[in-house]
């Protein structure tokens, strides 16, 4: 975007759709946070909505509203589809892990309920989902993308995996798996991760039955968090790397 306005101070969400020449009223979350960082009337600042729109803007500051008049706008083309099924474990650990999985471009996040994830009484559940699209807009601004993840409430397994999903690629972390298969760029990819203790055989079934294909994420046992984003960065290197990547993800095994 060429604007004639500095470049942006800082990245802030906000709800579209922008036009320029337009005004868009800031959410006081973001309005504060633009007051924490000192910026004030006439500053450039960058607007995403999390759906692919971005915005380069100058703020316009009053006692009681925060506003950016749009100088100039784009769009972004959506990433490559890449959901990201999640056993619903510690609360935390798994909104830590949205905003690392926001940086590494899940497009869904979708956390699981299965039998070993019931059994954690901190385990992310369906009124923590607000606090994890919270997440996954600020790790958006701080990552320089422009599409944040769907993250939903947690579902039962085989829900989950019951719709068909066809030319997807479906893969799940399981310490007992092969190599990464060949994952080109425009290939959309679902990967399920097991909760702290993993998949139970059954479970395992159900995905395989799915058609899932179990994959290796490493020599050791991972949490569930550190596998999640394990495999999306494994997912990214694959699509990035093509098949130099996958051979020598193979001669690892």
């Amino acid at each position: 975007m060429t604007t004639g306005v500095a470049s942006p101070a800082a990245t802030v969400f906000a709800h579209g759709p922008f036009r320029v020449g337009g005004e868009v009223i800031l959410d006081e979350d973001e309005a504060q946070h633009l007051r924490v960082r000192r910026l004030g009337d006439g500053a450039s600042i960058r607007l995403v909505d999390g759906r692919g729109a971005v915005a380069v803007a100058r703020l316009a500051v009053d006692r009681h509203l925060v506003a950016a008049r749009v100088a100039a706008t784009a769009f972004v083309p959506a990433p490559p589809a890449t959901e990201i099924l999640v056993g619903a474990g510690d609360r935390d650990r798994f909104l830590a892990m949205v905003e690392k999985a926001t940086e590494l471009g899940a497009t869904s996040i979708v956390p699981l309920s299965t039998e070993r994830s019931l059994r954690v009484a901190s385990r992310f559940q369906a009124i923590h989902v607000e606090r994890a699209v919270r997440r996954a807009r600020e790790a958006l601004k701080q990552c320089g993308a422009a599409w944040a993840p769907t993250v939903v409430a947690p579902v039962p397994l085989g829900e989950a995996v019951g719709a068909a999903r066809p030319g997807w690629l479906s893969l799940v972390a399981d310490p007992e798996g092969g190599a990464v298969p060949a994952i080109h760029e425009g290939d959309a990819v679902q990967w399920a991760v097991g909760p702290e203790g993993g998949f139970t055989e059954a479970e395992l079934a159900v995905l395989r039955g799915a058609g899932f294909r179990p994959v290796a994420l490493g020599r050791a046992t991972l949490r569930f968090d550190t596998a999640a984003i394990a495999a999306l960065a494994l997912a990214d290197a694959v699509r990035l790397g093509g098949g130099d990547v996958v051979r020598a993800l193979a001669a690892r095994q």
